[in-house]
């Protein structure tokens, strides 16, 4: 009888990194641009927001599937890479952070 091994799904890091990418592209487009609340929200939503709940899919996914599967293989390369980008992300939002600030700011001085 022929055992169904099932690996640890990509997708949590293919979003991961999707999402990490559009932040800090969304960063380097509105760097220059005054009063971009929407696209900074959009940023800060992608990092950290996204890439950390990437990180708690992967891992709640994995302990479901080795419960369920006994030949399911565990990927401890997706999981220590997605905390490298978590943290790297919490990295990438500071400009979204800073730029969303100071948007409030200005139009509570106004």
């Amino acid at each position: 009888m022929a055992k169904n091994s099932s690996k640890a799904s990509f997708l949590p890091l293919l979003i991961a990194v999707v999402a990490l990418v559009l932040s800090i592209t969304l960063s380097m487009m509105t760097r220059s641009s005054a009063h971009a609340f929407i696209p900074h929200l959009i940023g800060y939503v992608l990092t950290p927001l996204v890439v950390a709940l990437c990180m708690g899919w992967d891992a709640i996914d994995q302990r479901k599937k080795t419960k369920e599967d006994p030949w399911f293989e565990k990927s401890s390369k997706f999981s220590l890479i997605l905390r490298i980008l978590t943290g790297l992300s919490f990295v990438a939002a500071y400009p979204h952070i800073v730029g969303i600030a100071t948007d409030i700011a200005e139009k509570l001085a106004a």
